[in-house]
């Protein structure tokens, strides 16, 4: 049984991470870099794909680009809550690239659903931010985003989650930061 695979990313992530997963897969390598640079839809998928990995306990292994004008907050916060990349680029990579090896743990920033409710739980600062979603625009929000609908979000609802930074604006797209988590790793207490 083959335990790793090299793929190129596929939209929806979320079933085929699963279908690899069920296949005795336990190791993927993303086929090109992620860039952030000018991100096209395909660099969310993959981002979307490293996501739904990590939370499924899948180790990929890819490599980032973002470029001398990337917000420094993106490396240093905004995205240690996937697995590391295997490379950064840019001033001070590596050290941006030990830190980040240092600060990940699954479930840094997760959500669950619940009956008419989402509940957001982000760690990515160090300390715990919950969020308890129950207004049908949110709930419906967070639906929409886990599937790159962003253009359908209520754009009060969507600003709110940019100033949360739950969604991160790359170039002109947003993307859905926190992992959809169907298990808790741990007793949900610790997260």
């Amino acid at each position: 049984m083959r335990r790793h695979l090299t793929v190129a990313p596929p939209a929806p992530a979320g079933e085929r991470v699963r279908e690899l997963y069920r296949g005795g897969i336990r190791s993927v390598a993303l086929d090109e870099p992620i860039s952030l640079r000018s991100p096209e839809p395909r660099d969310l998928h993959a981002l979307d794909f490293v996501r739904v990995a990590t939370a499924r306990g899948l180790l990929v292994r890819w490599h980032l680009r973002t470029g001398r004008r990337a917000d420094p907050e993106l490396v240093a916060r905004d995205l240690t809550h996937l697995q590391p990349p295997a490379s950064l680029d840019g001033r001070g990579s590596q050290e941006r690239l030990r830190e980040w090896h240092r600060r990940f743990y699954i479930g840094r920033c997760v959500w669950r659903r619940g009956p008419g409710f989402v509940q957001i739980r982000d760690r990515r600062d160090g300390v715990l931010q919950l969020f308890d979603l129950s207004e049908d625009d949110y709930v419906r929000a967070v639906l929409q985003l886990e599937q790159q609908r962003a253009a359908e979000v209520d754009p009060q609802v969507l600003d709110a989650m940019r100033d949360e930074r739950l969604v991160l604006r790359l170039g002109d797209l947003d993307w859905w930061a926190p992992a959809l988590i169907d298990r808790w790793p741990v007793p949900s207490m610790v997260l």
